[in-house]
Parts: structure tokens; sequence; C-alpha cells
């Protein structure tokens, strides 16, 4: 009984791996909704601030430990760098590492960290999947991408010359997750896929041009 008491107070309530996990499943989510939304802001803040309350409670609270909360920000950081890096690189790896990493260090056994991961990863791919089925694809990676690069200053030679190329055929050459490399009229280039993700080796479209990229999609044959 006196434990049922317990879980009723919202301070010690923040520090059981039930609460953990909810925060864990809870952010995964939104992160999931930031993937395939455009408007994609509100989402990212709340997966930070699903985290943040995860970690800065056992920093108040319980053991003062800032390690989860340190690796958390270095694995989102090389997350970041990811995305803007064409193909799936070691900052990639890094980055998932460091936020897995921070997830189970934030548990009082790391055995019910890495189960918390296993299942919300599960429900959260088979959310994706369900949402894919919709018609929804990974525009949000795309979007952020985009905002992103519209705020840098372009080259208008070197951007009418991009333009030039709009409408014809290109092929991956690497995975383009949302960035990645394009031939076109067997020239190397930068690219963003319109639809968020696209495997290596297929035949593509250049449908228009943002900055120094060339967005493509797959083309309809």
């Amino acid at each position: 009984m006196r434990n049922i008491f317990l879980l009723a107070n919202a301070d010690v309530f923040l520090l059981t791996d039930i609460a953990a996990f909810l925060l864990v499943l809870i952010g995964m989510f939104f992160l999931s909704l930031a993937l395939i939304n455009k408007k994609q802001t509100a989402y990212i803040t709340l997966f930070f601030l699903t985290h943040l309350i995860l970690f800065g409670s056992r920093i108040l609270y319980q053991t003062n430990n800032f390690y989860p909360l340190a690796i958390f920000i270095f694995g989102c950081i090389f997350i970041v760098l990811e995305i803007f890096i064409p193909g799936f690189t070691l900052t990639g790896v890094i980055g998932i590492l460091g936020y897995l990493t921070s997830i189970i260090l934030a548990f009082s056994d790391y055995k019910y960290g890495l189960l918390a991961i296993i299942i919300s990863i599960n429900l959260n791919v088979t959310f994706i999947r369900f949402m894919f089925k919709k018609g929804y694809t990974l525009k949000g990676l795309t979007h952020f991408v985009l905002s992103t690069q519209s705020n840098l200053k372009e080259n208008k030679e070197e951007i009418d010359e991009l333009e030039k190329l709009i409408g014809k055929a290109a092929k991956s050459i690497s995975s383009l997750g949302p960035t990645g490399f394009v031939l076109a009229d067997e020239v190397k280039y930068n690219a963003i896929s319109y639809d968020g993700y696209l495997d290596n080796n297929l035949d593509l479209k250049v449908i228009a041009v943002k900055g120094r990229y060339l967005i493509v999609d797959k083309e309809v044959k």
C-alpha cells in the first residue's frame, strides 16, 4: 500500500523506471511525428522536453549524475551533423550510439534501459510503417535541411548552372537520408531526397534546386 502512495508523489514517480520508460516512449513518438511532418518544430521541442525531464529528474532528485544528459547532448549534435553530411557516415553511428547510451544510463538497471529502447523502437517503427501506408513519407528531414539551406548565401552563377539540370535524369551514388550524392550528366552533385530517404543506385529525377543542392525524387517510369 505504501508503494501505491509513493507513486502518487510526482517527484518519486519521476525516479521510477516506469516513468523513464514512458518518457522515452513518448519522446520517440514525438520524434517519429517530426520525421513525417513538415511542421516539425513543435514535435522536436516536445522530444527534447521529454528527455530533459527524464535526465533532469535524475540530476535533481537522485544521483546528481550529469553523464546521461551530457551523452544525450553529445549524441544529438552528431545526429544533426549526420543529417547535413551526404550519405550515412561515422557521425551518424556515433550519434545514435550516444543517444541509446544516454537512455540506458537513465535507468536503475541497464537491462531495463535496453528493454525500454527495444520496445520503444519497435512501437515507433510500427507507427511509421502504418503512416507510410496512409501516404506519409519522411519529408520532415527534407524540410529541416531545406529550411537551413535557405539561410545560406547563394552564388547566383552556381545556382543558374544547377537549375539547368531540373527535369534531367540522375542516379544516386550513395544513400540519401536525406542528403547524399547523385550523378547527373556524369557529374557528381550534392543532393537532397524529396521524400526524406532514398537508397543507393536508384534512377532519379532532378525536380528542383535549393542552395547548392539538387532536389531529387524517384523517376516515374
